[in-house]
């Protein structure tokens, strides 16, 4: 039997400019340390951790046809297979702000690629097609980043029904309110879960907001991940919380870990380390908490470099070895 394939889909993918910068203060005339250019979006950002780690990864969804060039390079570059299907227009460029100092970023997002409405329903069905022919059941594919404009959540449904009508596990990895829409759609108050969700992991601010009211600390994070899984039929959950480490998740168990300390370069591309860590764990047979941590130890050797990817593996081992898993 074949080994288990990862999808990443990603709508509203971005040309990343990231320039780096001493210190930031607004109003001021700054000179920059330098720059760099690089394929945007988090399903990107994922598909290439995960195929830095070995494992096969096809990056999938829309792409401007105007401007593609740097991502057929970087798919080729990282052995990601392009799956993107190409539409009339550019792709956005995100600005990306990296502050030595501070040790974080400053993102200004711009907007997605805008189709007409007869053009977004054939760019659908175009995509769902594609899939439909490479996916297979076990494979794995992830709901990466925000929608474009002229979209809503019901897009992801529908991508998620027909995803795992096929016997895909399907992984949500989009923020704000589209997540506790989708993760509300795709569940039944009194049948439970309709589509079965293998893992999402949002933030803290992102689990308040899905939960509508605050977690002030662990306990009340992990209460609230966990009753996420049992009410919405989420398997794993990890919860991140910057430099506090993580809270992970699933029906019969909680767990912390506390990040280790290494020296920041960027934040930039560290949420999505976290996500193709634990999923290439998982899609190894790992369990919570042993693929959350393996996430924080990619998403701790990816902050140390401005450069995108990782490390040897055997320094991501390393810090794995360094991450203590505790029950809440």
């Amino acid at each position: 039997m074949n080994a288990p394939r990862l999808f990443t889909i990603t709508l509203n993918p971005a040309i990343d400019q990231t320039v780096r910068l001493d210190r930031l203060v607004p109003g001021e005339v700054h000179r920059a340390l330098g720059e760099q250019t690089e394929a945007g979006g988090k399903g990107i950002g994922v598909a290439a951790v995960l195929a830095a780690l070995g494992r096969p990864v096809t990056a999938s969804g829309w792409l401007g046809a105007d401007n593609d060039a740097v991502f057929r390079a970087a798919f080729a570059e990282r052995g990601i297979t392009d799956g993107m299907l190409r539409l009339p227009g550019a792709t956005r460029t995100n600005i990306k702000l990296a502050v030595a100092e501070r040790g974080d970023s400053t993102d200004i997002n711009l907007p997605g690629l805008a189709l007409a409405p007869e053009a977004l329903q054939a760019a659908e069905q175009a995509l769902g097609e594609r899939l439909d022919a490479a996916v297979a059941p076990g494979d794995w594919c992830e709901l990466a980043g925000s929608l474009p404009p002229g979209t809503d959540a019901g897009l992801w449904e529908r991508l998620a029904r027909r995803l795992a009508a096929r016997g895909a596990q399907i992984v949500i990895d989009t923020g704000g309110a589209v997540l506790g829409t989708l993760l509300a759609r795709l569940s039944d108050p009194e049948r439970g879960p309709v589509v079965p969700v293998a893992f999402i992991k949002p933030n803290r601010a992102e689990l308040e907001e899905l939960v509508a009211r605050p977690l002030p600390d662990t306990l009340a994070v992990a209460d609230a991940a966990q009753a996420l899984c049992r009410a919405h039929g989420v398997r794993q959950i990890v919860v991140s919380l910057g430099g506090q480490g993580a809270v992970m998740a699933d029906a019969q168990g909680r767990w912390q870990a506390a990040a280790p300390a290494v020296k920041v370069a960027t934040t930039v591309g560290a949420g999505d380390a976290l996500v193709a860590g634990t999923l290439a764990a998982l899609m190894d047979g790992q369990t919570l908490p042993v693929a959350g941590v393996f996430g924080m130890a990619c998403a701790a050797a990816r902050i140390q470099r401005i450069a995108p990817g990782l490390p040897p593996r055997q320094e991501v081992t390393e810090l794995a070895a360094r991450i203590r898993a505790t029950p809440v």
